[in-house]
């Protein structure tokens, strides 16, 4: 019986409207890839046949590579500018490797390792000196991308030839119209989700971007989490230049060009939080393949290059402008 003058708790929300409103970023994305999907199999009928949708599944790799990445990066609160120059550094230096040793296929997998390994590096490196120094985490991946690219100068200034037949294999194979690199790339998406939603390392990483001070109260390493997120960070970037080397065949020293903007633009319109501590995989594959479909699209179009950059530089302003700073609030 309820007493006179006590106020009546108002209802609980509907379940369906709080998954709503706790996944809007991600309705919000797929349902832009339905429209632009719905949109352009009118205005360019080539679009919907099996074999271009596979095509975007398969251009979407290396950005979906560099995607997840940057991902684990920005859910700390920090980015990595580094990582396109990551992934020429390590495609470049496998290719020499490979044109050094007389394109042995004997090589494929000690060289795929050294890759991995010098990935690594670089994202430990990354890592050490942002805990280190507590400098801008922009300023210092910034930094370290453009000593890589002298390096990057030294190394060659024209493609590098003489990677094994073999190797270009990675790219090629199938399973009846699907390319094998397309159910693996699945399987990653699915395995780093996994580990940054159950892992205990994968929740510290949003924990660190929500805030350090309170991570560090419940016990959470902060320095260590932030540098498994730049060599996880780099180590994708490595699969991308290795994934690059295959769909080539030949060390480009331009290649990669961008790939690191492109990625936040996918991580900004997934819903990851530019500050870091919210935001989802599922959505970042979201963003990964609103991108690649745009680009398929604007090709088929024969849209300017100019035009398509001009429109993620507006996607990317708009997408950061969408989250107000923790730090304004």
């Amino acid at each position: 019986m309820t007493t006179i003058g006590t106020p009546v708790p108002a209802p609980p929300p509907p379940r369906w409207a709080t998954l709503i409103r706790n996944n809007a970023s991600i309705l919000l994305i797929y349902g832009l890839i339905l429209l632009v999907a719905g949109t352009a199999a009118i205005m360019a009928p080539n679009f919907r046949t099996p074999t271009n949708l596979v095509n975007i599944l398969r251009q979407s790799i290396i950005l979906g590579l560099i995607a997840i990445g940057q991902s684990m990066v920005i859910m700390t609160g920090g980015i990595d500018m580094s990582m396109a120059m990551v992934a020429r550094i390590v495609a470049l230096t496998v290719a020499t490797l490979f044109l050094a040793g007389g394109s042995d296929p004997a090589l494929i997998v000690p060289l795929v390792v050294v890759g991995l390994i010098v990935g690594a590096a670089f994202g430990l490196l990354n890592g050490l000196l942002i805990t280190r120094t507590h400098a801008s985490p922009f300023i210092i991946t910034f930094g370290i991308a453009s000593i890589l690219r002298g390096v990057n100068l030294a190394i060659s200034t024209t493609p590098i030839r003489g990677i094994p037949e073999e190797y270009l294999l990675v790219y090629d194979a199938k399973i009846g119209i699907v390319p094998i690199n397309v159910l693996v790339m699945g399987l990653l998406w699915y395995l780093v989700w996994l580990f940054s939603t159950r892992a205990r390392t994968g929740r510290a990483l949003f924990a660190v971007g929500g805030s350090e001070r309170v991570a560090r109260l419940s016990a959470i390493n902060v320095d260590r989490t932030l540098v498994i997120a730049y060599v996880f960070s780099a180590v994708c970037a490595a699969l991308a230049g290795l994934f690059i080397l295959s769909r080539t065949g030949v060390g480009d020293p331009g290649t990669a060009e961008g790939m690191d903007f492109q990625s936040v633009v996918a991580v900004a319109l997934g819903g990851i939080s530019m500050y870091g501590g919210k935001g989802s995989l599922i959505g970042t594959l979201g963003g990964v393949l609103l991108i690649a479909m745009l680009s398929n699209v604007f090709n088929l179009l024969q849209v300017d290059i100019y035009y398509q950059q001009l429109l993620l530089g507006l996607v990317v302003l708009i997408a950061v402008a969408a989250y107000k700073s923790p730090r304004s609030a």
